[in-house]
């Protein structure tokens, strides 16, 4: 357990590293070639990506979480999941918003339909999507459900997780350096969650198992 703990720390603060270093790099100078090829993506299939990109904002993810917290008191197991769930959900949103004000990069000039009016370093949709799926695919890893169910969880997942992401391109919303700091802002708040949700999931079992 101490081992997983390092490495889950040592993945925490190169995913940091990475994040602030990436921020530094791209805000201090002006989109490069990489950034610039996303300008062909604008527009393209605008219906699907104004879906993900509105599947992305604050209101679906509450309404999530008061589900989850509501399921939760049903089904006591899976309140801690809900609350963890939360609680990243809030720190990864206000640590994004935090960073943007900071790195001041501008939006790109091709947006298309959505015109965003906050700083573009890092993609919050891509860091909040990241972060409640990949968390979310994490506890039903763990869980008990069944494989089918399991897999098909995770597939959903991950669909919503890449289709947010690509709606930003899509969109012109974002660059693509953006989408990656926010990838990896996301990695780090999982590298902090993942090993102090099964702390208290641990201790919670031992509590619950009787004495002999």
């Amino acid at each position: 357990m101490p081992r997983t703990r390092a490495s889950f720390a040592l993945a925490f603060v190169v995913a940091m590293l990475a994040f602030v270093s990436l921020g530094r790099a791209v805000s201090s100078r002006p989109p490069t070639t990489f950034d610039t090829l996303a300008a062909g993506e604008s527009g393209r299939f605008v219906d699907v990506a104004l879906w993900f990109t509105h599947a992305g904002l604050f209101g679906p993810y509450a309404a999530l979480c008061v589900t989850g917290l509501a399921f939760g008191l049903v089904r006591r197991r899976w309140l801690t999941p809900a609350l963890f769930e939360v609680v990243l959900l809030l720190a990864v949103w206000r640590v994004s918003d935090a960073f943007k004000e900071i790195f001041r990069r501008p939006r790109p000039v091709w947006w298309y339909r959505v015109h965003e009016s906050s700083y573009s370093y890092a993609s919050g949709h891509a860091a909040l999507s990241l972060a409640f799926y990949g968390f979310a695919a994490y506890v039903i890893v763990r869980s008990d459900l069944p494989v089918v169910a399991k897999r098909a969880a995770i597939f959903a997942c991950g669909i919503m997780v890449l289709g947010i992401g690509w709606s930003r391109l899509a969109l012109g919303a974002h660059f693509p350096t953006d989408l990656i700091g926010g990838y990896c802002l996301a990695i780090a708040g999982l590298c902090a969650a993942v090993p102090a949700f099964d702390a208290v999931r641990a201790r919670t079992r031992s509590h619950a198992v009787p004495s002999a």
